[in-house]
């Protein structure tokens, strides 16, 4: 399995409405996870699930790059079960959108995925290529010029009960 993963996928719809799907924190906590994310470089944010073995629930990042509606950039740590143990070196997740046939092509590249088990890897590739081909169309069908109504996606397949007060849920 490679160490670089790649999507990349088509959608019919104008680059700054894939934009808000990527940024607005009610959106990513439909398609991807509840956060607290915010479009600024240097914000620390994170992604946040109900933990399960092997898995604290806390994806950390920063946000590294925000060149709307091109360019997005953020590191992307999984933080260990344990509360004394060391986390692994960040990851750095890169969204790319162009404008391409009436639609965005959005591309995704996710480095140091090293890091990571091989079915860790799996798992991601697995879930970015649902993510970016089932999840994010039907909460794209909830923007319209720049702005995400929340309750495209009601029912997750994972467990957010555990999510702290603030976060996009």
């Amino acid at each position: 399995m490679s160490r670089i993963l790649h999507k990349h996928v088509w959608l019919p719809r104008p680059p700054a409405d894939v934009w808000t799907a990527l940024t607005d924190p009610r959106a990513l906590a439909e398609w991807l996870m509840p956060n607290n994310f915010e479009p600024r470089v240097g914000h620390v944010f994170r992604f946040h699930v109900d933990p399960m073995p092997g898995f604290s629930g806390i994806n950390e990042c920063k946000v590294l790059e925000v060149d709307p509606p091109r360019r997005l950039v953020y590191t992307w740590t999984v933080l260990p079960t344990a509360p004394d143990a060391t986390p692994p070196p960040p990851m750095i997740v890169e969204w790319t959108l162009e404008p391409e046939s009436d639609g965005t092509r959005l591309r995704l590249k996710q480095t140091g995925i090293e890091v990571l088990s091989w079915w860790w890897r799996l798992s991601m590739s697995m879930g970015w290529r649902r993510m970016l081909r089932k999840l994010l169309p039907t909460v794209l069908e909830n923007v319209e010029e720049g702005d995400f109504t929340p309750g495209a996606i009601t029912k997750r397949d994972y467990g957010v009960q555990t999510v702290p007060e603030g976060y996009a849920k």
